[in-house]
């Protein structure tokens, strides 16, 4: 069977950098840096008290329809941040779902780990004792209703969600890979489309740290910086923290013909492995992630020196900025002062699961644009032939662009973008 074309005719996100599309182009337009002090925790006392939180009032786009569904928005901030995103477009997302056959439909989501919510437990407790906790606990968690589950059941969650919003789809799949979630299920997302088991699929992700239990456990990995976030800086210490929310809607051929949409983009390449180096590290050598990124491109039957712009993982850390570096310098070889290269990281901090969907949307926006987001905190940056914009934004057609996401044990994803737009 002849691969299946794979079209990309939606994606919206809520992030720090805006709670839709057009904010999010215009904070990449003026270089807004989201950093700020944490507002959902006491931060105080902590080596990094400043985070990138989605700062805008998502009320309105939360559930007003189903008591349970609020209930699981007050103690999970993941989900309060993806029903935003389904809300706020339901309208679109259910016209262009309403067109496919639904057999032929599917949902694929990159989440983080569930954090038990301390501190909003903590406020409903009847009394201090163990067993006014447990009383609490089963009444929080409503195990009566197998689809509405706010504490242990987080991985049928959000598609069930999406499902109650917009109706039954053919399947569902979760991934949980850390930092590559989201990546990797739009790569899943990808793979069902070129197969031809599916027309449409919807992919992204949530994901946020930003409670005091997830956050103190990810800054004693060591990987928090204490001062800003320098990707590619040769004095760079560590990432930011943030959060966000995201889908995006692939088609096939058929899927857009049935829509009636006319994409602007395709997906046309992506390439995963799986260097098991350390739990914490890549492999020193750049091999998994360069193996990712040969992949993407060996699909998508392009040139590495095609490619305009990488969205670079780029974390800000000692392990992560120079092995990437290195690698896509390998890749691209004598084409390296041609190849664009930067990180958004430092301006709308790490989403763990969903930095995926975050930076693929951050990837359309430049692409859209034609504009290459720069480098903002590099200072000194590291020896390279790539180009390295710093400070000011370039403003460059983007005809393909690429996004890598790294995750813990070696689990990398990046994926190819072609503009359908020149």
């Amino acid at each position: 069977m002849k691969q299946q074309r794979v079209y990309i005719v939606f994606c919206e996100t809520v992030s720090p950098l805006g709670i839709n599309g057009q904010a999010l182009q215009q904070s990449l337009v003026e270089n807004y840096n989201a950093v700020a002090p944490i507002k959902q925790f006491n931060a105080d006392g902590l080596a990094q008290p400043k985070a990138c939180e989605a700062h805008q009032d998502l009320s309105q786009f939360l559930p007003q329809d189903n008591h349970l569904w609020q209930q699981v928005a007050i103690h999970d901030r993941k989900f309060a941040l993806m029903a935003a995103v389904v809300n706020q477009h339901h309208q679109t997302l259910s016209n262009l779902l309403s067109a496919v056959d639904q057999k032929r439909t599917g949902i694929s989501l990159g989440l983080g780990t569930n954090v038990f919510p301390m501190e909003s437990i903590a406020m409903e407790v009847d009394e201090l004792s163990t067993n006014g906790l447990y009383r609490t606990l089963l009444r929080v968690n409503q195990p009566v209703h197998s689809t509405i589950n706010t504490i242990f059941n987080h991985s049928d969650l959000y598609a069930n969600y999406i499902q109650y919003r917009l109706g039954k789809v053919g399947f569902t799949k979760n991934i949980l890979t850390a930092c590559s979630s989201s990546t990797q299920a739009i790569a899943f997302a990808a793979a069902k489309i070129m197969s031809g088991s599916a027309d449409v699929m919807i992919a992204g992700g949530a994901d946020s740290i930003l409670n005091n239990f997830a956050y103190i456990s990810f800054g004693k990995l060591g990987v928090l910086t204490h001062d800003e976030c320098r990707p590619f800086d040769i004095n760079r210490s560590g990432a930011i923290a943030g959060e966000c929310a995201g889908i995006a809607v692939l088609a096939s051929e058929a899927g857009v013909k049935a829509m009636g949409v006319d994409p602007a983009f395709e997906l046309i390449g992506f390439g995963n492995s799986m260097d098991a180096h350390k739990i914490t590290a890549p492999d020193p050598s750049g091999m998994g992630v360069e193996t990712a990124m040969r992949k993407a491109i060996a699909m998508s039957g392009q040139s590495a020196s095609e490619i305009n712009y990488i969205n670079a993982h780029g974390t800000g850390t000692r392990s992560n900025d120079e092995v990437e570096l290195r690698a896509i310098e390998r890749i691209v070889g004598d084409a390296a002062s041609k190849v664009a290269v930067s990180s958004t990281k430092d301006r709308h901090g790490h989403s763990i699961a969903a930095a995926g969907i975050q930076e693929f949307h951050v990837l359309l926006a430049s692409m859209a644009k034609g504009m290459i987001p720069a480098n903002l905190n590099t200072q000194k940056p590291l020896q390279t032939n790539l180009h390295l914009p710093l400070k000011d934004n370039v403003h460059q057609k983007i005809h393909i662009g690429m996004t890598n996401n790294f995750a813990f044990g070696g689990v990398n994803c990046s994926l190819l973008i072609k503009n359908l737009k020149p």
